[in-house]
């Protein structure tokens, strides 16, 4: 039995179904979560399918909402993964209460927990949702037009409109599958790359103090500096690519924010084939091999170590 079979036995043989993904979740998080919902609804009738965290909320009103569901619902549940590595880094950490997971998934394995249960990690697909709709298709499940724009969603937003690296020929057919189920894209994309006026004005404020070391630009973002403009420290966080331009030359590039206490979180990123996930692994961190990110602690780290040891980044070739 290879790792679909396993995760489509674990989805028929349990009658209640929670979904999950990581902390402060992004396009590819929200749309494979809801995504996965809706085809096992749509396949499976008399299942109950839960969407489980905090989601989008600018999606909320084009698309759907998260669900409300209860520890006794929980308890009683199949915990399914997506775009995250371990339950550890959940953003409900009542996934633990599961009866068993499963998981989807396209980031490096996590060092710090084995994961128990079936699972589909494919580290060279460019989005969770990817994988997702590949398991649509194996076991004929009907994809429904929510389905569908859900899962666009998340195979826009973590391919850069299919721009990055590791969108491939297959992503490209696997989209176009997804507009032939009626997808209104424009609104999508309309919503998933507005930017407010104080958005912009922080992404100037991180060009701005962007400075370069060795082969590497890097950021620290004050904490005046965004909530000044009325964004958290989560939506600060994922204004990295704001650095990408800023030194065309230099290899990799990262933002450090300030989150509660002595907490910083970081992204790293490289658009030049340099692995950033390396550096992530060695601070407690992981994600891909050109976009990753941690968590450092101010009284513990000097920012300038991550930056240091992200100079000494390794090219390597795609596979």
């Amino acid at each position: 039995m290879d790792n679909y079979e396993a995760l489509l036995q674990l989805i028929e043989r349990n009658d209640v179904i929670t979904i999950y993904g990581h902390s402060n979740p992004d396009g590819d998080c929200y749309g494979s979560q809801i995504g996965l919902r809706e085809l096992i609804r749509a396949r499976y009738p008399e299942k109950k399918v839960y969407a489980v965290g905090s989601g989008i909320p600018a999606f909320f009103e084009r698309l759907t909402t998260m669900d409300e569901v209860d520890e006794a619902t929980i308890a009683s549940s199949a915990g399914i993964l997506v775009d995250v590595s371990c339950l550890r880094r959940v953003e409900d950490p009542r996934v633990y209460q599961c009866k068993e997971h499963g998981k989807f998934d396209h980031h490096q394995p996590s060092p710090l927990e084995e994961f128990v249960g079936p699972s589909i990690v494919e580290t060279k697909r460019i989005a969770a949702a990817e994988i997702i709709v590949e398991f649509a298709i194996r076991f004929h499940f009907p994809i429904t037009r929510l389905a569908a724009e859900a899962l666009y969603l998340g195979i826009l937003t973590d391919s850069g409109r299919l721009t990055y690296r590791g969108t491939t020929p297959r992503t490209l057919e696997l989209v176009a599958l997804l507009r032939t189920k009626g997808i209104k894209i424009r609104s999508i994309q309309q919503i998933a790359y507005y930017e407010s006026p104080e958005t912009k004005k922080v992404k100037a404020t991180i060009r701005r103090r962007a400075r370069c070391y060795g082969h590497v630009c890097y950021c620290f973002l004050p904490r005046e500096s965004f909530e000044k403009h009325g964004l958290s420290p989560q939506n600060a966080i994922r204004l990295v690519n704001a650095l990408a331009s800023v030194y065309p030359d230099c290899r990799c590039y990262v933002l450090f924010v300030p989150f509660d206490g002595d907490e910083v979180n970081v992204e790293l990123r490289s658009n030049h084939g340099y692995c950033v996930h390396d550096t992530a692994k060695a601070f407690g961190g992981g994600g891909h091999k050109f976009a990753s990110g941690c968590t450092i602690y101010s009284n513990q780290t000097d920012y300038m170590d991550v930056v240091k040891m992200l100079d000494q980044a390794e090219y390597v070739e795609e596979e």
